[in-house]
């Protein structure tokens, strides 16, 4: 994908097989130009998009009444009510007048603005404004939903609303979702699968579950924090990597590649005389999982 002669994207190969998918990467990573090319906005500079099994090119048309889309960027009639947009958008995807206007009251009380919704769109709130996108991408009942930056621009309140709408989308109405978000909580929370884009390069294509598996057989150790250093030591002198964790007497300790057991922890322990707290899989986050991705050859 180029604009000119800046590449927005560079040789982007993958599969999506439904379910939840979030589109990882910081601003500028080319998560909204990916979209707008699956959605055929934009016209890739070369290769070919395929959803449900179609190309996307020579079946626009029919594809998009598939398709729900909320871009990041605000775009409505700011001078018709609520409902009377979403009828409107309703209708233009084919649903008949009336069906459409008994569609829209539906979607805005679906997305909590059924008291706002005889309101002009242009004086909804940032997080109303929000939620109208939503109610606008699910109009026409779409069997797939692209979001870009769902939760932009909201307060905290209005996020965990967001993300609850979301989930119910997905859990309660069965409709496979693409989140293209740059904040990794979000993602964490919503999707199961995960893509990770830096600098228009797909960096790592794995389930969530994957990417925040135990790493690589490592353990979390939290002994006495007055004995913190002897245990460091001697961990050390027996050939394991140590690295501090968040708190006081907690540490990560792997070994090459070896899978480290709680029977080896407690063994060195007792040779030290070291009193052992707690031992639990080292776990990564999908944060730690991101940050190594990105650290990947293109």
């Amino acid at each position: 994908m180029r604009y000119g002669k800046f590449e927005a994207l560079h040789g982007v190969s993958a599969s999506f097989k439904g379910g939840c998918l979030g589109l990882l990467g910081a601003n500028g990573a080319g998560k909204s130009s990916m979209l707008r090319s699956i959605l055929g906005l934009i016209r890739p500079h070369s290769g070919k998009v395929s959803i449900f099994g179609k190309d996307a090119a020579t079946n626009a048309m029919h594809l998009r009444s598939r398709i729900g889309y909320m871009p990041e960027r605000d775009s409505f009639i700011g001078a018709i009510s609520g409902v009377r947009g979403i009828a409107h958008l309703a209708q233009i995807c084919g649903i008949p007048r009336d069906d459409a206007m008994l569609r829209a009251h539906d979607v805005m009380h679906f997305v909590g603005l059924g008291e706002e919704r005889y309101r002009e769109v242009g004086t909804y709130s940032v997080g109303m404004r929000q939620r109208y996108k939503l109610a606008a991408a699910l109009a026409h009942d779409p069997d797939i939903l692209f979001l870009d930056e769902p939760t932009n621009g909201l307060d905290p309140k209005s996020r965990t609303r967001m993300l609850g709408l979301i989930e119910r989308i997905t859990v309660e109405h069965n409709i496979h979702l693409v989140l293209a978000s740059h904040l990794l909580p979000d993602v964490e929370r919503i999707c199961d699968q995960v893509w990770v884009l830096d600098q228009g390069n797909l960096k790592q294509t794995a389930t969530v579950a994957e990417l925040t598996a135990a790493a690589r057989g490592a353990k979390r150790i939290r002994v006495d924090h007055q004995q913190s250093a002897a245990f460091s030591a001697a961990a050390a002198t027996n050939e394991y990597t140590v690295v501090q964790g968040k708190h006081q007497g907690e540490f990560v300790v792997s070994r090459n590649d070896e899978i480290v057991t709680s029977a080896m922890m407690f063994e060195l322990a007792a040779q030290e005389k070291i009193n052992i707290l707690g031992v639990h899989p080292a776990a990564r986050s999908l944060e730690d999982a991101f940050l190594e991705a990105l650290e990947l050859e293109a």
